[in-house]
């Protein structure tokens, strides 16, 4: 029902067989002629069992044709039920069935063989098995040679069993047996025998052509597939025979039918099966090639690459590197394959690489960085590397591949600037990116290992601005590089001083062994500073105010440090200037308390919430009322009533100052106006209202008072605006043209808190003031401090002499009011006086006229 190749394992070792006896040819004509044409690559042993194969064949032939026409001629057996069961053989042998992917054939003449053997003899059978013989080597060889051996094997091999099967079918009958049963048990019984004899013949032919005898593992090996479907076969065929016997010839019909309809049908699916998988191994192979030609362009890429390569498994080791690379180092492959990544890196650039190497691992992002590596010369190559993940093929895992590019000489160039690009052009400190780069790595060690401490000093210079004013640029620089000098005597070797920008510096102390070293230090920095210095042969005290704040509170970025750093600095000048400040987490929570301050502020100027109160003036001699000044308070829904120092000082630091002064200029204009209306007896009463120095640099204030008095009806004149000293003579050069702006609409301009500033005598002169408020630290207790007495003589002298008038603030006694009016200061206010009225209570003191004399 099968056949295989004849030569099942045709590429094990050659085992060479003892020489088979000389036998001399029967004929030196024709026989060695047909030899060796057809014959050429048999041996002689070969030669002779083909020969053999082939008589028997003949002989077999000879005697089926023999019996088949004696029967006829004796008992008139028609033949063509022989004939049609060689065509039907015939025709089966022409559609084999292949089973994909093996070397085996189905062959379901096999069926029609041992029905043949069994229905029409021996004989028959032996026609039909050299049919197919023929077919099958018509159709799988072209050679002659095996044309003849193949159906002479089959035909003797089905003439030995027929015989077999003539035999067992007489014995079994002999015993009893059904004749139909007899005939299936003979057929099963002889089935392996004819495939037996076939595969054995022609399997020995081809191992002799080989030098080689027939192994019997071989034999065996080869038997079990032929044999099962042989017993399948005439196990079919003898079922067929005894249901025709039992109902008749259209059982055989049904049975051919059937056996060519399911060989279609086997054959279709197969085929389609074939197909698909053909269909998709050319897939997988083109899918495969494509890989192939992937990795190779790949590592065609890899090698030839101008820049180094390497491939790093996920345990850090090198596993590949190409050749750019082993030259970039000056080392070979086998020096660098299996070592660390990390062996290779520069010691100070190892740690930050592994913290980016891991986040690759994490997070699968690329980086990439300059770093330093080992060249085998003991020599630091600076590289420009580069990172990203790669899968690697060999099953090493998620391995990471590094390009490495030599940058050192564009390096060596650039560290000829570095120095300008990392110091301050005026005091030649590190500058503020120096500072951060240096801070970033500090932050670095102690968040890998906490016993790396450090500390930054944040200083501000505490009266920079004044000297810088003052005595102008050039000596401001001087006293920046006289600091400068001063802070790099104070560190350590090892420790950075940086000007951050303006009067700003910072020192990064690292290696503290604990806190106590770096407050030392601060203290060493404070009594530095605290020394004079002669600047164009003005006597200045540097002064600065010193935040510091320690790695302890796990810092993991730059600006987390400068934050707090700034924020305890700005604590020392909160606590009085010139000390040290140590950052603690308080501060955030005054921040952040700040913040929602400055937040209800800018809510509060537009929602109500802020009023004004009015505290009047006093002519002294006589004594009556002569103006108001207007006072901005705060009530807050939840806070209650806020401090004017609070919350002006938080409008000026955030800037809503000009917002909160147009507001008050506004609102106390349009009182002092109605109160003119509804008391013209005391249309000569001034409006008092305290600006910033903010306000003195904005462009649109001339403008804005301009609107407010035209709006409400009120003579410039009647309008005083009152500036403290520090901000007058820290903005001169801006106040000077607002004021004369202000000056031609008849606003007039008092100097607040007098004596406690440091205004020069001759600014003064030049600039347009109308009045000065004598600071009330010098009235109280007047008549009990003489050198208070003095001073306000002084003031009132001097006030005279330039035509001001002097007013004293912070009257709270009779005593004082008496040693004023001693004096001969004209005007006063305190709480003696009166206090802050709110503007419902002004007309009772405006009708009063100010008759009750204290």
């Amino acid at each position: 029902m099968s056949t295989a190749s004849s030569d099942p394992n045709p590429n094990r070792p050659a085992v060479k067989a003892p020489p088979p006896p000389s036998i001399e040819p029967c004929s030196q004509g024709a026989w060695r002629r047909f030899r060796d044409r057809h014959l050429f690559d048999y041996t002689a042993a070969a030669s002779r069992l083909w020969l053999a194969i082939s008589l028997g064949g003949a002989l077999a032939l000879v005697w089926a044709l023999s019996t088949l026409a004696e029967a006829h001629a004796a008992d008139r057996q028609p033949l063509w039920p022989v004939l049609l069961g060689m065509g039907l053989v015939a025709a089966a042998a022409m559609f084999p069935v292949k089973i994909p992917r093996t070397s085996y054939t189905v062959l379901v003449a096999d069926v029609f063989i041992f029905a043949i053997l069994a229905m029409l003899g021996a004989p028959a059978a032996v026609l039909a098995a050299g049919t197919e013989g023929l077919i099958g080597a018509l159709r799988s060889s072209k050679r002659l040679s095996t044309r003849i051996s193949a159906p002479a094997a089959a035909m003797a091999a089905f003439a030995v069993g027929g015989v077999a099967y003539s035999q067992t079918h007489l014995g079994l009958r002999g015993l009893g047996l059904d004749a139909g049963v007899a005939e299936l048990a003979a057929l099963c019984l002889v089935a392996a025998l004819p495939v037996a004899l076939t595969t054995g013949l022609l399997m020995t032919m081809a191992a002799l052509k080989r030098g080689q005898w027939l192994q019997r593992s071989e034999w065996i090996g080869a038997q079990s597939w032929l044999v099962a479907m042989n017993l399948g076969a005439a196990f079919f065929a003898g079922l067929v025979q005894m249901n025709a016997a039992r109902f008749g010839p259209a059982v055989l019909v049904i049975a051919v039918a059937a056996t060519f309809g399911l060989v279609l049908l086997l054959r279709m699916t197969l085929s389609r099966a074939e197909a698909e998988h053909g269909a998709q191994e050319a897939f997988v192979a083109s899918a495969r090639r494509d890989a192939e030609l992937s990795q190779q362009r790949f590592m065609a890429a890899f090698t030839h690459a101008a820049i180094g390569m390497s491939i790093v498994k996920p345990g850090g080791d090198v596993l590949q590197v190409n050749q750019a690379l082993c030259v970039l180092l000056g080392r070979a492959a086998d020096g660098i394959v299996g070592m660390p990544f990390e062996s290779l890196l520069h010691a100070g650039d190892a740690a930050l690489f592994n913290r980016q190497a891991d986040e690759l691992t994490r997070d699968d992002r690329p980086f990439s960085m300059e770093m330093r590596c080992h060249a085998d010369d003991g020599r630091d190559l600076w590289v420009a590397l580069h990172c990203s993940r790669y899968e690697d093929p060999g099953g090493a895992g998620h391995c990471h591949i590094y390009q490495l590019h030599d940058i050192t000489s564009r390096h060596l160039a650039e560290s000829r600037l570095q120095h300008i690009a990392f110091h301050d052009g005026l005091t030649d400190l590190a500058n503020r990116t120096c500072f951060h780069e240096r801070l970033e790595l500090a932050v670095e060690r102690s968040r890998l290992d906490p016993g790396e401490r450090f500390a930054v000093l944040f200083l501000d210079l505490d009266r920079f601005k004044i000297v810088n004013d003052s005595l102008g640029h050039i000596a401001g620089n001087e006293l920046l590089r006289e600091v400068a000098r001063r802070l790099a005597t104070c560190v350590r070797p090892n420790d950075l001083v940086a000007r951050l920008g303006g009067d700003e510096f910072a020192i990064l102390l690292e290696a503290l062994h604990d806190a106590d070293d770096g407050m030392r230090l601060a203290g060493r920095v404070l009594a530095a500073l605290s020394q004079p210095v002669s600047i164009n042969g003005t006597e200045v005290l540097p002064g600065a105010s010193v935040g510091i704040t320690f790695s302890d509170h796990g810092y993991r970025v730059v600006d987390e440090v400068l934050r707090d750093a700034d924020l305890a600095m700005y604590a020392a000048k909160a606590a009085g200037r010139g000390r040290v400040a140590l950052f603690d987490i308080t501060m955030h929570e005054q921040v952040a308390e700040k913040l929602a301050l400055e937040a209800d502020l800018r809510h509060a100027i537009g929602a109500g919430q802020l009023s004004v109160q009015f505290q009047p003036l006093f002519e002294l001699e006589p004594y009556r009322l002569s103006g108001f000044e207007a006072l901005a308070r705060w009530t807050h829904p939840q806070r209650g009533n806020v401090s004017p120092a609070v919350f002006i000082t938080l409008a000026e630091e955030s800037g809503h100052i000009e917002a909160l002064s147009s507001w008050v200029i506004d609102h106390a204009v349009q009182q002092l106006a109605e109160w003119h209306r509804c008391a013209p007896h005391m249309a000569h009463l001034n409006m008092h209202v305290n600006i910033s120095g903010r306000d003195l640099a904005r462009a649109d204030l001339p403008a804005h008072v301009e609107a407010v008095l035209k709006r409400h009806g009120l003579p410039g004149r009647r309008l005083t605006l009152e500036i403290t000293e520090t901000t007058l003579m820290g903005r001169l050069d801006v106040a000077l043209q607002t004021m004369e702006q202000l000056r031609k609409l008849g606003v007039r301009f008092s100097i607040d808190d007098f004596g406690t500033g440091y205004s020069s005598l001759a600014y003064l002169s030049r600039l347009p003031i109308d009045s000065l408020k004598i600071d009330r630290s010098f009235i109280t207790e007047l008549q009990d401090k003489p050198q208070n007495m003095e001073i306000v003589r002084a003031v009132l002298s001097l006030g005279q002499s330039l035509s001001r008038k002097v007013i004293a603030e912070g009257v709270e006694t009779i005593a004082e009011l008496a040693a004023l009016r001693s004096l001969g200061v004209p005007f006063g206010q305190g709480y003696l006086l009166s206090r802050p009225l709110d503007a419902a209570q002004v007309p009772a003191l405006l009708f009063l006229g100010a008759t009750a004399v204290p």
